[in-house]
């Protein structure tokens, strides 16, 4: 029988955010764990050598547990027990892990294959994980489904069959490690992979995979330092800002909230500040304009609607009537059916004017954003507005050739920044990121803008966008949710079903 108590944490960090002490008061039991630190960084670990790191960062010994070898491009090449058991991992061109093998006196004793949202394992079971929380394993005379149920951090606590029996509660310690298991099979319970965050935990090392690092539980921190570097404040090792009681990094690299958290956090702002939304789209796809017709239905607060009109004089749109021509662009596409959706769903935006005052923007190719802002200031333009302009606006931070080509001001990149920076965010459809051109940079933006992002209003990762702004702004409304953008960014990990909670942060971390 399993004998329960409670117990008493305390976490001490230095002035740098890292933890150096850990204590642990039961009535059973009472211990402390102290974390040695390079004097001149923050690279830590716990056998007082401070200096097992190679030159790229990456933590090169598990204590008691193994050699680590990593690949040129800081990714975790193979583990070496001290047992001689060997633990390899592959990757794709991506940097996703698609397949792990463990050898034993250079024989293989079993291989994990990993496929989007699944992954199958060979040995003396046959595992089938399929999304997030349903997992089936396979022996020769049995099959057995694992439904798994999640707390708030996504992390997998207890796990049913399919006549709702239980087969295993966790409850975890604050950065990942196990509190207590418990089941009515031991061999079920040690089976379990999938747990804090929903993570995989590796038996060999007992190191979380997210995707771009591996997270160690007992040292409270990253095996790597981010590969996006100083993008999220110096310390490149420091798990979700030490608070991972109410904060989860989905990836390595980025919060992910819902759309309804991030809908609630923005009606709470509204009520008693003024704020702009600019919407960055790719003119010939759908997502930007559903994007404004999700703010229309979820934002409660009915502001301004400001669209792109580049062969027009900044200022207000007749509103849409049943005889108005849509909202076209200008694009015809060569695929007939596509074209008409994009029209039907334009014509949807601009019949938010029915009820929203309209205005345009971006006099004669975006020649001056600061005239266009004087201008419709002086056609009646006042309070919040949401804007649907081309996504370049928002995502450059100078005028490249084509642009200085047709007369574009410099003041147009990014447009937002220059209309009233203290007041707006951007939104960009992730779809942008996916058809952006490689050989195209951004020019500047680092360590300026922060941001986050939020799935779309139907849950998906395909439909979420990343929210966008300057460092004040956006902390004002999403607090420590929002990380600092990287100037490229092809450094930014996309979005995951693993959503962030939003409540305000705290410092402090004592579990009872």
């Amino acid at each position: 029988m399993v004998s329960l108590e409670l117990y008493h944490q305390t976490y001490t960090y230095d002035t740098g955010n890292n933890l150096t002490r850990l204590s642990h008061q039961a009535q059973s039991n009472t211990w402390q764990q102290t974390i040695t630190l390079h004097p001149n960084s923050n690279r830590g670990t716990e056998n007082n050598n401070p200096n097992n790191f190679d030159a790229n960062g990456n933590l090169s010994n598990l204590d008691n547990i193994g050699n680590l070898n990593w690949h040129y491009n800081n990714t975790l090449s193979k583990l070496t027990k001290q047992n001689k058991t060997t633990e390899y991992y592959v990757y794709d061109h991506q940097g996703n892990r698609v397949r792990t093998v463990i050898e034993t006196n250079d024989q293989i004793q079993s291989q994990r294959n990993y496929l989007p949202s699944l992954d199958i394992s060979t040995n003396q079971v046959n595992t089938l994980h399929i999304g997030t929380h349903i997992l089936v394993e396979q022996t020769k005379d049995n099959i057995q489904t694992h439904y798994q149920f999640s707390s708030h951090l996504q992390t997998n606590t207890l796990e049913l069959n399919e006549q709702a029996q239980v087969i295993s509660y966790e409850h975890y310690y604050p950065y990942g490690g196990t509190a207590i298991i418990a089941g009515k099979d031991k061999t079920q319970v040690q089976q379990k992979r999938y747990r804090y965050t929903g993570k995989e935990r590796d038996d060999s090392s007992g190191l979380y995979y997210y995707g771009a690092r591996y997270l160690a539980p007992w040292l409270a921190r990253w095996i790597s330092p981010d590969s996006a570097g100083s993008i999220d404040g110096l310390n490149l090792y420091a798990y979700v800002d030490n608070n991972p009681l109410k904060y989860i990094d989905p990836t390595g690299h980025i919060f992910t909230i819902s759309w309804d958290d991030f809908s609630s956090i923005i009606n709470k702002h509204l009520e008693t500040k003024r704020l702009n939304i600019w919407v960055g789209e790719s003119h010939t796809e759908l997502e930007g304009k559903v994007l404004m017709l999700n703010l229309d239905s979820d934002i409660l607060q009915k502001r301004n609607i400001i669209f792109e009109a580049c062969n027009k004089k900044a200022g207000t749109v007749i509103p849409w009537s049943k005889d108005s021509p849509h909202l076209s662009l200008g694009y015809i596409l060569s695929d007939a059916a596509k074209s008409q959706k994009l029209k039907d769903t334009s014509s949807s935006v601009y019949k938010l004017t029915q009820h929203r005052k309209g205005y345009s923007i971006a006099s004669d190719d975006w020649s001056n954003v600061v005239s266009d802002k004087a201008e419709l200031k002086r056609q009646g333009l006042t309070g919040g507005s949401d804007f649907l302009v081309g996504a370049a606006h928002l995502m450059f931070h100078a005028v490249d050739s084509h642009a200085k080509s047709m007369g574009m001001s410099k003041n147009a990149f990014p447009a937002y920044w220059n209309f009233s920076p203290n007041t707006s965010i951007a939104l960009i459809p992730k779809t942008v990121f996916d058809n952006f051109p490689a050989s195209i940079s951004r020019k500047s933006g680092a360590g300026k803008e922060y941001g986050l992002w939020v799935l779309g209003k139907d849950g998906s990762t395909e439909n979420a966008a990343l929210i966008l702004g300057k460092k004040h702004t956006i902390k004002n409304i999403f607090g420590n949710l929002a990380t600092k953008i990287p100037r490229s960014f092809y450094a930014l990990k996309p979005p995951s079903t693993s959503t962030a909670s939003p409540p305000e942060r705290t410092k402090s971390c004592v579990i009872l």
